[in-house]
């Protein structure tokens, strides 16, 4: 041993020791290597949720809060129509970013109630293209960066599935205006 450490390189023995050392601390020779890419994230289609919106109520100068109108839907996996209580806070981050809070209700095809909240962001847009939303154009993907995180909660034996998914989005279509709406395409991450 005494002569291998003679011939080896510094950054051999910087190895050696590593590996001696998480070994003695419990991990095994691959943790000591350091983070390595051990897991990959597919998706899988559920629904499209369109959702016409009110005009928003400005809380302060920092946090909009809309109102769905009716007309909402989910299609897909899931068929229901969207119904009241719902409610979509978006705060304006200081880098003009938007952070997404919504909590609302379905009705499911079956008659019973489907809970979802999501969280996400809407990356600040381009100065042209937010002028063109805010004068009633519709923008749509792959305009936007528009993501989100959907959780579902449900008593439906039907769609008692949508209990265990975690599911993301990203968005199809958004429009201020007349025509307001905000539509996401939804997958459950596998």
């Amino acid at each position: 041993m005494k002569g291998a450490m003679r011939n080896a390189s510094f950054k051999e023995l910087t190895s050696i020791v590593a590996v001696m050392l998480a070994t003695s601390l419990g991990a095994s020779a691959a943790d000591a290597e350091g983070p390595s890419k051990t897991t990959a994230i597919s998706t899988e289609y559920i629904a499209t949720m369109y959702a016409p919106l009110n005009a928003p109520q400005a809380a302060n100068s920092n946090l909009l809060i809309f109102h769905p109108k009716d007309g909402g839907w989910f299609d897909g996996a899931i068929k229901a129509q969207l119904m009241n209580p719902a409610g979509d806070w978006v705060r304006v981050m200081p880098n003009g970013s938007m952070r997404i809070d919504v909590r609302l209700t379905a009705k499911l095809d079956d008659g019973e109630l489907l809970y979802v909240t999501y969280g996400g962001v809407l990356r600040k847009p381009d100065a042209a293209s937010w002028e063109r939303f805010m004068k009633g154009e519709k923008i749509s993907a792959p305009s936007w960066y528009y993501v989100i995180t959907t959780v579902f909660e449900t008593v439906s034996k039907s769609y008692a599935w949508l209990n265990d998914v975690q599911a993301i989005g990203k968005f199809v279509s958004i429009q201020s205006g007349a025509q307001a709406h905000v539509r996401f395409d939804i997958y459950a991450v596998r």
